[in-house]
């Protein structure tokens, strides 16, 4: 049977293969003078403090070293955070048995796929989060409660420096955090909460700061650039942000994107509630979810943060799997998929589902598009438009 030969090698490859297409779209996007995702990068302090512009100004700075062209030095650190993602999903995974419901999980197109098939989400600032959640659930994996505290107390305000967008994920980290824990005790928690105050200081900070035009002039000299794509945002402020989303809200988008997350999340949704712990795991869960669709009203790409909330939620199935905080195969979605693979009369219907599911569409980045098709398909039509061109 096909699904039997999928393995931890097969992954492998598949993100070597993700990496490698990402490394060449992300050149060919690096080419336009407008890459919304170059804009992100290159946001800095030189105006002044503003939100997002701690990698940016580690940039400026370098390059006042360097002689660089800027540019290149924000598509050389694009690279090496797309190889650092990379290369710790695959040693996250390298224990991870793929039964046919962790392939559907896995392989989703709302999954790691997403980014290669829209080129717009390659490389944004959530995948240093990406990075940082992993290293922080592999510190509780190895035990290093130092390293884990670490995380907390200055890796998650030095992410909210970088992206303010970790404000609607932290909720994850709390989440594993406790279920990690057998018997926790209240040092235990103390220490927890004091780790966050750094966090909520860096939170309340960034939730009044808002750039004036003045700072947004200043800032984009230091790049020899006029501003362009995210730079011209920085001055709107939280309510600014709801009511420029709210104002390209329509029904038909909240109906696309609520079935978007049903059919992706649905596995999720009842292998949580299926756990005997099910008022920690399967509500707690919940709890993580919600915040994702508060950033929805403020946001108009919302394909991209349903991806990263995908993204979270595989990482802490993996992780809750590996600490056996969770069991699968007595879950009702996994015994209904197996019945089915023992019916040879019924195995078409899997195998047909499967298909559909994993390669017959896409959801796209931004709300007012449709739904894409044929993701590998169209990908390899990219490659070869770039090639020829």
């Amino acid at each position: 049977m096909v699904l039997t030969k999928i393995n931890n090698k097969f992954f492998n490859y598949y993100i070597f293969i993700c990496f490698s297409t990402s490394i060449f779209f992300l050149y060919h996007k690096f080419q336009f003078p407008t890459d919304w995702t170059t804009s992100e990068w290159l946001i800095n302090y030189q105006g002044g403090f503003t939100r997002r512009g701690l990698v940016g100004e580690i940039l400026v700075q370098i390059n006042t070293f360097l002689n660089f062209e800027i540019r290149n030095l924000v598509f050389i650190f694009e690279i090496i955070l797309l190889f650092t993602y990379y290369f710790y999903l695959i040693n996250f995974f390298k224990k991870v048995e793929f039964s046919p419901i962790i392939i559907l999980i896995i392989f989703s197109p709302l999954g790691f796929l997403f980014p290669v098939t829209e080129t717009e989400a390659i490389a944004r600032k959530e995948v240093l989060l990406f990075c940082l959640y992993l290293f922080y659930l592999g510190s509780i994996l190895n035990r290093n409660q130092k390293i884990t505290y670490l995380i907390l107390l200055i890796g998650l305000p030095i992410m909210n420096l970088v992206w303010d967008g970790n404000i609607f994920y932290v909720f994850f980290f709390i989440y594993t955090f406790f279920l990690s824990k057998i018997n926790i005790n209240k040092k235990e928690v103390i220490i927890f909460l004091i780790t966050l105050i750094p966090y909520l200081i860096s939170f309340i900070i960034l939730i009044t700061t808002k750039s004036n035009d003045q700072m947004l002039e200043e800032m984009c000299k230091a790049i020899n650039e006029p501003c362009f794509g995210a730079m011209n945002f920085l001055d709107y402020s939280f309510k600014d942000q709801m009511n420029y989303g709210l104002s390209r809200l329509k029904i038909e988008y909240i109906f696309r994107y609520l079935f978007i997350f049903i059919i992706c999340f649905f596995p999720f949704l009842l292998i949580f509630y299926d756990q005997k712990n099910k008022t920690g795991i399967f509500l707690g869960y919940i709890v993580c979810v919600i915040p994702t669709f508060i950033f929805l009203y403020i946001s108009f790409d919302w394909g991209r943060y349903l991806n990263i909330l995908y993204i979270f939620s595989v990482l802490t199935l993996i992780f809750l799997l590996e600490i056996k905080k969770i069991q699968i195969k007595q879950t009702r979605l996994v015994i209904f998929i197996n019945e089915m693979l023992k019916d040879k009369s019924k195995l078409y219907l899997i195998y047909i589902y499967f298909f559909l599911y994993l390669f017959a569409w896409h959801p796209k980045v931004i709300l007012t598009d449709d739904l894409g098709s044929l993701p590998y398909l169209r990908i390899l039509d990219r490659i070869f438009d770039y090639l020829i061109a």
